[in-house]
């Protein structure tokens, strides 16, 4: 729906050797990938672990990365499993001056989770400011259907969504049957380029944090007509989200940052930091990358 593909990179955040809140550290990863050509951040995702943060701490990491993204776009994630505990997050992070919102769908009453729950949970929200509905069921449990997206999309104040279900289906019904106004980001880089050929706005991605200027080629190419060899150089970077993501997640992510000299540290407990044999799998996924984009 926009011309020019947005990307957009759901930050981490960084530990220091004692498991605190490394700000310095994630306001030099931002000021790094300032220098990149993403159209904006997403802090507080679950790249970010937010989970395990608190709410003072993601205050901390909000007002961190807002200064540091230097006017690029912040579209912070607040949501959760009570729409109070959402809401206020949410009015803090406009107040820092976050210019859109992410929100995960509750999840820990699941059965319950259906219709009029969700809806008033986004109408909540989108009347805060422009909400985009974050689906994940890999880890929130929650599998919304077509309706419902549609249902929620139509809510004033609801910008669009992040969708990391990784169903084609879903995709191609909802760009088919969105109204004007309703914005798809895939929320995997490796489905960059699938996720354009059917209308996508573009990527909300962790594979945006080590390659936004490879992600950024791709789209150029696909927007210039060089499908080809846009899919030539999908190929290693799908490779490369498939184990950061899919097969070893957060700690395969952090270690992946760490490798190429961002601020990381290691993943929270009970997650634990990769073993050698996963880092030399992700070690040659980096550089079987690098070399495609030579």
């Amino acid at each position: 729906m926009t011309e020019r593909t947005r990307i957009f990179a759901p930050l981490i955040t960084p530990r220091d050797a004692a498991g605190r809140l490394d700000l310095a550290g994630l306001a030099r990863n931002v000021e790094r990938l300032n220098a990149t050509p993403l159209d904006g951040y997403v802090p507080l995702g679950s790249s970010g672990e937010y989970v395990y943060l608190s709410h003072s701490e993601r205050l901390d990491v909000l007002r961190t990365v807002h200064e540091a993204a230097q006017g690029r776009p912040v579209i912070a994630q607040v949501g959760g499993d009570a729409t109070m505990d959402s809401c206020r997050l949410a009015e803090a992070a406009m107040d820092i001056g976050a210019s859109a919102l992410l929100a995960v769908t509750p999840h820990y009453y699941t059965p319950q989770l259906r219709g009029p729950a969700l809806v008033e949970y986004y109408r909540a929200l989108g009347a805060i400011g422009p909400v985009y509905l974050y689906h994940i069921p890999s880890y929130t449990g929650v599998t919304l259907d077509v309706r419902d997206v549609l249902e929620i999309g139509g809510l004033s104040g609801v910008a669009g969504m992040k969708d990391s279900s990784g169903s084609v289906a879903m995709m191609v019904e909802v760009l088919s049957q969105r109204g004007g106004d309703f914005q798809y980001f895939v929320g995997s880089g490796g489905a960059l380029l699938a996720a354009l050929s059917h209308g996508a706005d573009g990527t909300i991605a962790a594979l945006a944090n080590l390659c936004p200027v490879e992600l950024r080629r791709i789209a150029d190419l696909f927007a210039a007509g060089q499908v080809a060899a846009a899919a030539r150089l999908q190929a290693p970077l799908s490779v490369l989200n498939a184990l950061i993501t899919r097969v070893h997640g957060i700690p395969g992510l952090k270690y992946a940052a760490s490798r190429l000299g961002f601020a990381a540290g290691d993943p929270v407990s009970p997650l634990q930091p990769l073993g050698e044999g996963p880092r030399v799998a992700i070690d040659a996924a980096i550089e079987a990358a690098e070399a495609a984009f030579r």
